[in-house]
């Protein structure tokens, strides 16, 4: 038998190993907490200074919340005759962009709450609200396709539509996956209703025109640049598979007004849960995912990932969900009988052994 020489042996049983998996690293807490009495926030903007602008589009509420005074005020100068049915939370800059479904418009506030401009949600994409704005101006929507009577037209995909900065021109960048469906008996035959706590592709624009998408069957991230002939993809990231439980279902139902969770809790559940929950941009082409995970569970993760793959896992000691990530703060928000848990943590530095 041939015999290799030590160093060789070495070097060949190095290159076959697999390779380590990604750090985690674990948030000390507990955070610092703010209460906010609302049934639930749905976006949350940092201002910088420990504050952060927050939607409540259940009680038609944006508060500005600071962690430095611990105080929690409505938005100064945002009336209810100026908008009466806040939706849509945007942060541009300096700015804020606040949209309302009510009315079929969105506005723009400066963060001392002066308003500065109001569009009318554009016809041509049946009033759509804005998701997103580039540092050129340009305008992000996500248009659906019209439902039809029984549901079909969910069959179709979604779509983001690019606008420019004076809602005059409309292009069509990107299709997004359809919703997960179930076919259900109706009145009138099958109808197509989609699954509830089934998950959707998270979409944003970086300030310089690059759209991202995080693809929710592939669990894929995809970055399409400005003038780039090519989409670019990181690997599809690892998951573990959690299916929903009785308690899932419970604890979604208390989303919901009390007089409505019948009707919620006889729609179609998803079998298992969508592999995130949200998605955070982070400068240097990071992504943070925000994942799914079992109920009630006391530690939240997310996965830090960009081009190349996962870099390293971030545990969070909180039951809630994530709100808000940037370089300084994680923000995450537990819901209560008495309104919404805000908690703080400090965004932890990469560990060091993030190589793959």
């Amino acid at each position: 038998m041939r015999i290799l020489p030590f160093g060789v042996a070495v070097l060949l049983a190095a290159c076959g190993a697999p390779k380590p998996p990604p750090p985690t690293v674990t948030v000390a807490g507990p955070g610092d907490t703010l209460v906010v009495p609302v049934v639930g926030i749905t976006t949350a903007v940092p201002l910088g200074n420990d504050r952060w602008m927050v939607l409540a589009p259940a009680n038609n509420q944006v508060d500005v919340v600071d962690f430095g005074t611990r105080k929690v005020e409505p938005f100064p100068g945002m009336t209810l005759a100026e908008v009466p049915h806040p939706s849509v939370l945007i942060g541009v800059g300096d700015t804020a962009i606040v949209g309302d479904w009510g009315l079929g418009r969105f506005t723009a506030w400066t963060l001392d709450g002066q308003r500065v401009a109001a569009w009318p949600a554009p016809d041509q994409l049946n009033r759509a609200l804005p998701r997103a704005r580039d540092a050129a101006g340009q305008w992000y929507f996500q248009l659906s396709p019209d439902p039809k009577s029984d549901g079909s037209g969910l069959l179709d995909s979604a779509v983001v539509v690019r606008a420019d900065a004076q809602l005059t021109r409309f292009d069509t960048v990107a299709r997004l996956a359809p919703p997960d469906l179930a076919r259900v008996p109706g009145t009138n035959g099958i109808r197509y209703q989609r699954r509830t706590m089934s998950g959707d592709d998270a979409w944003g624009v970086f300030p310089d025109g690059t759209l991202w998408i995080v693809r929710v069957y592939q669990n894929q991230i995809e970055w399409h640049r400005p003038g780039a002939k090519k989409i670019e993809r990181s690997p599809r990231l690892p998951d573990r598979v959690l299916t929903v439980t009785p308690m899932d279902r419970q604890l979604f139902l208390q989303h919901y007004p009390e007089d409505q969770r019948d009707a919620v809790a006889s729609l179609p559940n998803s079998p298992i849960k969508p592999p995130f929950e949200h998605v955070f941009p982070m400068p240097g082409n990071r992504m943070w995912l925000a994942k799914s995970d079992t109920a009630l569970s006391p530690v939240r993760h997310f996965q830090v990932a960009d081009s190349s793959g996962v870099l390293y896992y971030v545990g969070v000691p909180s039951r809630g969900s994530a709100l808000s990530v940037d370089p300084a703060n994680i923000l995450m928000g537990e819901e209560f009988p008495g309104g919404v848990r805000l908690l703080r943590f400090a965004t932890p530095s990469e560990p060091r052994d993030t190589t793959h």
